[in-house]
């Protein structure tokens, strides 16, 4: 799973502190430093709205 998150976001941390909590593997990716590309976006679009 990929999480993107902004370091200085609050939610992100306890986000992040949560699934290590309860095992579950993640990528983590500093929003700020590498933005999602224009494709990403669409992909994840696709996949929010089933018509993947």
């Amino acid at each position: 799973m990929k999480v993107l998150v902004y370091r200085k976001c609050s939610t992100c941390q306890k986000a992040l502190k949560w699934l290590e909590a309860h095992g579950i593997a993640f990528e983590e990716r500093a929003i700020v430093e590498e933005n999602p590309t224009y494709e990403e976006l669409k992909e994840w679009h696709a996949m929010r709205s089933g018509s993947r």
